[in-house]
């Protein structure tokens, strides 16, 4: 008898249905009495299987959000890295994977939504996309102060009033600038 759809017999003289051998994962076979491994086919870029055995392209699986993967026949996708996050499912490269915005970073990989990407705290800002964690917000300079969170540029921040100073940096809120001695 011939292996059915999903297998595969590379040897000769066999007598039983359990000699036949399963396509590894992040493969394929439809086609029945195939005799050799490399009859097993590769899902493609996009894709992912992470069963053995499978008989059909259909059961290679889109990789979801937040993943893509570049290389056929594979049994998982990969995450996007932190700084980045991937709202489409199929992704087959890394460049699909978009940049948070300024004003954001995200300091976890595999995200799958802009959401994902957290604002910089009140008293920091930070002007370049994909940054991947919360340190890559830069602190506004001494003299000024930032009251806002997610802002993305030096210019956000605010200066101190007339007869006012601020010895620090990072500050968020007016009140942390002091009265002139």
């Amino acid at each position: 008898k011939d292996c059915a759809v999903g297998l595969y017999n590379d040897q000769t003289g066999q007598d039983a249905a359990g000699d036949c051998k399963a396509c590894a994962v992040g493969l394929y076979n439809d086609q029945a009495a195939q005799d050799a491994a490399t009859d097993c086919k590769s899902c493609g870029v996009g894709k992912f299987n992470d069963q053995t055995g499978q008989d059909a392209e259909a059961d290679c699986k889109d990789c979801a959000v937040g993943l893509y993967q570049d290389t056929a026949g594979q049994a998982a996708c990969i995450n996007c890295a932190v700084g980045l996050f991937n709202d489409q499912t199929a992704q087959d490269a890394a460049g699909d994977c978009k940049n948070c915005a300024v004003g954001l970073y995200n300091d976890q990989a595999g995200q799958d939504a802009a959401a994902d990407c957290k604002d910089c705290v009140v008293g920091k800002y930070n002007d370049q996309t994909g940054q991947d964690a919360a340190g890559d917000c830069k602190a506004c300079a001494v003299g000024l102060y930032n009251d806002q969170a997610g802002q993305d540029a030096a210019a956000d921040c605010k200066g101190c009033a007339a007869d006012k100073y601020n010895d620090q940096a990072g500050q968020d809120a007016a009140a942390d600038c002091k009265d002139c001695p």
